[in-house]
């Protein structure tokens, strides 16, 4: 019986994946694919679920067709089960395979397993994989049959299991190793003559510009072939390079005879005249596609893009393209705090774009590889990259540590962006000898580094390029300036910054910090304020500069987090994100306003303000009032050293709510509401205009202050800025969008527990809501006082920085009502929405 079309085979093969769940013994959810993509016969299915899933150090068995695993819970993949070290843990789907298509080579691709997985199919095991961070292959062989499959995973990411992965699962650890198919996984179906997949989950099409000017490369294309029929096959391999507009710059075709069951490496070579250069400026791609065919009809199609580039380090000075280039840019981590290390496309895109905004032209990968779609958006938009391996903890180095790194290279050997491969940070240099040997057998030309934190040099590291150092003058230890003089020393600096927590804040002549315990953002500001002076400044000839780091991340540091982030854990941006990219991107204007969630202020009246600009000068207006012009490099911090891009006014704020504003002259301004309010001060009379009037707080201790200013995402609520309120606002719900706050001590301290009272201005309309978590006995006490549930929810973050439900009670008013809020030892806060016809 002749094959139906591929495409129809393909639409068929979908639908059989998607109603896998039909030949289950239950009914189960079906989840939404994407269509397949097909190249040539080539079939591609992403298996995003229903998963089951199930944690359990005791479980085995479950690799069994017949296992019953109803009482599991449901998922989908990507997924972690956070970072609780487990033995074992199981994820189980079905899939169906037609008839015809079971005869297939069958692939099951892994982006990411963490950290160890044994992968089975229909009780049929299929191979083990070590090392969470590089993606690894198994064919599914003889073990899939036409109708219900059956395909399970067990994982561990227990620590004494893991010991000899990157990075080891004994040992300091930097950021937490999650557990979980945290990355996708596909099925991948193929002619039986097919490029191959398997060696190391590479693409099996090898591509190696050389020689590369802007006159003309060399370009190298190595595929590699499998044939998983019985018989002999004589084919060709056609290989066409295509530019951005697909059009044909050259076309390479060869003969060639593969035995059943064999892989053969097939390699071709060209000379392309006058490539358009790969750059920052201009990041042009080139695709290579490689295609089988066997008697004249293409039954395989592999695509891989790459860049023309020349990238090397001359004489302490990196040159791409024959130019020197003084690297800027930032450490990243594959993390958010919605999803952890199971990180969506669209997480990951809105880092790039981010990164884009900023103005980098790098970014270290750390420290581990990364999804490949990281590398994708890195050659898209031109960001060069320092990828590394993993090895970022001192166990001994290992024939694991070997294949997860030759992994990284192989699966990511085509990407113009990376520049040079990392084989460890803060590590033994004996290990990083090791690996470094293993990438340069893999890959002879990138340059190869290393992270160091121990100042060593020269012999030890005879198989590097050059050592990169990470310092932190002016946070672990030392002032803020002693940065310059370390990184003059050091030339390639890979990590430097300090920590800031968004809801802790000093004066600015006060700023101090205590590591791990109280880490302000006005701190951070003279750090960075520093810092960037030298690098942008002093040391415009320091080759290679990467701020740490570009988002906070989970680690067992302040709270759980490692707070150096330009951004926090959700995304919001940190001062120091402002002043950066201001130095990084001269010609695109910045005005940014420092200090805008210290939004009540209770040090000295003259604390000023401050913002950070890459305009000549600014001009502040302070409640309607002109209070002068600054000049960027006017500014000077304590020791009198000058930072440009740094304006300071040293302005007193009026007791009570404060309007300022920062203006160009030229379009571009930055606005904030701050009130100041005295230390041991009670709250003033309200204006007679303020929605909220004659608030009142029943204990002394605990005053509370009515913020006449919208509240939004991430935002604090309590005005405690010294480290023990660190509770802040997640995503407000649209339905309190445009609502003020009353501003008080955290209430869940028993210390800080009152009364509020207020009245509404005359003319007003409002809805009172409490937002609160947890305490049922707040509910009865809100209903007493003729507040009901406004069935909205959301989460927020408490006090230790985990994101918590909150719930939404209510009561309508208007103007004269006296609006009671009975006191409890829970964390809330009362928000009024004025009425839109009062608003």
């Amino acid at each position: 019986m002749p094959r139906p079309p591929r495409s129809r085979l393909a639409a068929c093969f979908f639908l059989a994946l998607a109603a896998g769940a039909g030949c289950r013994r239950e009914a189960r959810p079906a989840a939404a694919r994407p269509a397949p993509s097909a190249e040539g016969e080539r079939t591609r299915f992403l298996l995003p679920g229903p998963w089951r899933f199930k944690a359990s150090n005791e479980l085995a068995g479950a690799e069994a067709p017949a296992f019953d695993d109803h009482d599991w819970e449901t998922v989908s993949v990507p997924h972690t089960w956070g970072e609780r070290p487990l033995r074992r843990a199981w994820y189980r789907a079905h899939f169906a395979l037609p008839h015809d298509e079971a005869g297939r080579p069958l692939y099951f691709d892994f982006e990411g397993a963490a950290v160890f997985a044994d992968v089975y199919l229909n009780g049929t095991y299929l191979g083990q994989h070590r090392g969470a961070f590089t993606r690894f292959v198994f064919p599914a062989g003889a073990a899939a049959v036409a109708g219900d499959n059956v395909l399970a995973v067990r994982l561990t990411n227990d620590p004494a299991d893991t010991a000899d992965s990157l990075p080891s699962g004994l040992g300091k650890q930097l950021y937490h190793l999650y557990g979980g198919l945290y990355r996708k996984v596909w099925l991948l179906a193929t002619h039986p003559l097919h490029v191959d997949p398997t060696e190391d989950a590479s693409p099996g099409v090898y591509v190696t510009p050389r020689n590369v000017t802007a006159e003309a490369a060399d370009l190298a294309v190595k595929v590699l072939v499998r044939n998983a029929g019985p018989a002999r096959l004589r084919a060709e391999l056609r290989c066409r390079l295509l530019d951005a507009e697909a059009r044909q710059v050259v076309a390479l075709v060869r003969p060639i005879d593969v035995d059943g069951g064999a892989s053969l490496p097939v390699e071709l070579a060209a000379r392309i005249e006058q490539p358009r250069l790969w750059s920052p400026a201009a990041p042009h791609l080139y695709r290579v596609r490689a295609e089988l065919a066997l008697e004249g009809r293409v039954v395989d199609v592999v695509e891989q893009s790459t860049g023309f580039r020349d990238f090397r380090l001359v004489g302490g000075r990196f040159l791409l393209n024959g130019a020197p280039i003084a690297l800027r840019g930032v450490g990243k981590h594959q993390e958010t705090e919605d999803h952890a290390v199971a990180v969506t496309d669209d997480e990951l895109r809105e880092d790039f774009a981010a990164l884009r905004d900023l103005g980098v032209n790098c970014v270290r990968l750390a420290h581990y590889p990364h999804a490949t779609l990281e590398y994708d958006l890195a050659d898209e938009l031109g960001l060069l990259v320092w990828a590394e391996n993993g090895h970022s903890n001192t166990y001994k180095a290992t024939a694991t540590g070997d294949a997860i790194t030759r992994e990284m290279v192989r699966q990511n050997y085509n990407h113009p962006s990376i520049v040079m491969w990392s084989v460890g940070n803060e590590t033994g240099f004996v290990r990083v000898n090791r690996y470094a040997a293993v990438v340069r057998a893999e890959d002879p030309s990138r340059l190869i580094t290393y992270a160091s934190n121990t100042g060593r040099r020269g012999k030890r590291y005879p198989l590097l390029d050059f050592v990169a150092q990470n310092t932190y003058r002016g946070w672990y230890r030392g002032t803020a300036w002693e940065f310059e003089p370390k990184a003059r020393e050091m030339r390639f600096v890979s990590e430097a910054g300090a920590g800031s927590v968004v809801t802790h804040h000093t004066d600015y002549a006060s700023a101090r910090r205590v590591v791990d315990r109280f880490e302000p953002e006005e701190y951070r500001q003279l750090v960075a304020e520093a810092q960037f002076q030298a690098v942008f400044r002093e040391l415009k000839d320091l080759p290679l500069y990467m701020l740490w780091a570009f988002r906070d991340f989970a680690a067992d540091k302040y709270k759980g987090r490692n707070t150096k982030g330009l951004l926090t854990y959700a995304g919001l941006h940190k001062d120091a994100y402002a002043l950066y990219k201001a130095f990084l991107r001269p010609d695109e204007p910045v005005v940014h306003l420092t200090s805008k969630t210290c939004f009540l202020r209770r040090g000295r009246a003259d604390n000023g303000i401050k913002a950070y600009s890459n305009r000549p000068e600014l001009t502040l207006t302070l409640n309607g009032e002109d209070r002068g012009r600054r000049h960027s490099g006017a500014y000077r911090q304590a020791d009198r050293r000058v930072v440009e891009n740094v304006f300071y006014w040293p302005v007193a704020l009026r007791e009570g709510r404060n309007e300022a504003r920062v203006s160009d002259g030229a379009g571009h301004a930055d606005s904030m509401v701050v009130y100041y309010h005295r230390p041991g001060a009670r709250p003033e009379a309200a204006s007679p205009a303020a929605l909220v009037q004659d608030l009142r707080s029943s204990n002394p201790a605990s005053p509370a202050f009515f913020i006449d200013d919208e509240v939004r995402d991430e935002w604090p609520f309590y005005y405690e800025f010294d480290g023990s309120a660190d509770n802040t606002f997640h995503r407000i719900p649209p339905a309190l969008g445009g609502a003020r706050w009353i501003a008080t001590r955290r209430l869940s301290k028993p210390e800080c527990r009152t009364d509020l009272s207020f009245s509404l201005q005359e003319a007003s309309q409002a809805s009172v809501f409490v937002l609160f978590t947890g305490r049922a006995a707040l509910e009865g006490r809100l209903a007493a006082a003729g507040f009901r549930d406004a069935r909205i929810g959301g989460t927020w973050r408490d006090n230790d920085l985990r994101l918590v439900p909150f719930r939404a009670w209510v009561k309508d008013a208007k103007g004269g009502d006296r609006i009671e809020v009975p006191g409890s030892t829970a964390d809330y806060v009362v928000l009024v929405k004025p009425a839109l016809s009062s608003s």
